[in-house]
């Protein structure tokens, strides 16, 4: 039980993340499916979902951008 709901905070997290992005979890077109879930040996994990194309070219565009930042200021 503590896997799934470590699992469930960590999905709150990303969801909260995606929502400053202006990516919608729950939205057929933005982000179908964000789950916290634990396996039988009570590992947490979560589980994504399918994600449309233009959601996941909006994440590579931002951890891009971020990862040349970080660079740039090193």
């Amino acid at each position: 039980m503590a896997g799934k709901r470590k699992a469930d905070d960590v999905a709150f997290i990303l969801g909260q993340v995606l929502k400053a992005m202006g990516i919608t979890v729950g939205d057929r077109d933005s982000w179908p499916q964000l789950r916290g879930r634990a396996s039988l040996a009570g590992e947490p994990y979560v589980y994504l979902g399918t994600v449309p194309l233009p959601t996941a070219q909006k994440l590579a565009n931002a951890l891009v951008h971020a990862e040349s930042v970080r660079r740039v200021e090193a």
